[in-house]
């Protein structure tokens, strides 16, 4: 091969190799677009219950039908966690399901479930003198009774119970973590 012809091969082979800097999401960012189904099928309309950020942890929150029952579905930057089966409050019980997680981005603890109808307050308990407020959505957009709950937990806390109280200070059930 010619020098000139090395040369230019040589040449294009190079502008073909570009290093290209991949920018990693914010994990603050609330994430968007049309909500997809990453549990069992979806057999009816997905119902987003609320999105926000909380401890630099942007999130959504959807439930709906499927042929497990329902399904709850939370979605992260960098989680995306569904639960289906029989999901509400059932007998005497204040919850129903409550499940628990990580993320990996922040560290923040993320406490979600359901509570009956007549529960005003869902509590996050745990070390470090942890005492907070979930966030309650009602599931009557979905045509469900209840409320689904979602708290958050600062990455130094950790959770341990959940309690739920009614309007007038009540305590409806406490329930431990596993």
């Amino acid at each position: 091969m010619r020098p000139a012809a090395a040369a230019l091969l040589l040449g294009l082979l190079g502008a073909a190799c570009a290093v290209t800097t991949v920018e990693t999401p914010d994990p603050a960012s609330i994430p968007s677009g049309p909500i997809e189904a990453q549990g069992a099928r979806a057999t009816g309309p997905i119902v987003e219950l609320d999105s926000g950020e909380a401890f630099g942890t942007g999130w959504r929150y959807a439930i709906y039908p499927s042929d497990d029952d329902w399904c709850t579905q939370l979605e992260t930057v960098d989680l995306v966690t569904t639960g289906c089966g029989d999901l509400l409050p059932s007998g005497d019980g204040a919850f129903g399901s409550v499940a628990q997680g990580s993320s990996e981005a922040t560290g923040v603890h993320v406490i979600e479930g359901t509570v009956t109808e007549e529960t005003a307050t869902v509590w996050l308990i745990g070390e470090n003198n942890l005492r907070m407020p979930a966030l309650l959505m009602p599931l009557d957009d979905a045509g469900l009774e209840g409320h689904a709950f979602l708290g958050f937990a600062p990455a130094d806390a950790t959770p341990t119970h959940v309690m739920a109280v009614k309007l007038n200070g009540e305590v409806l059930e406490t329930y431990e973590l596993p």
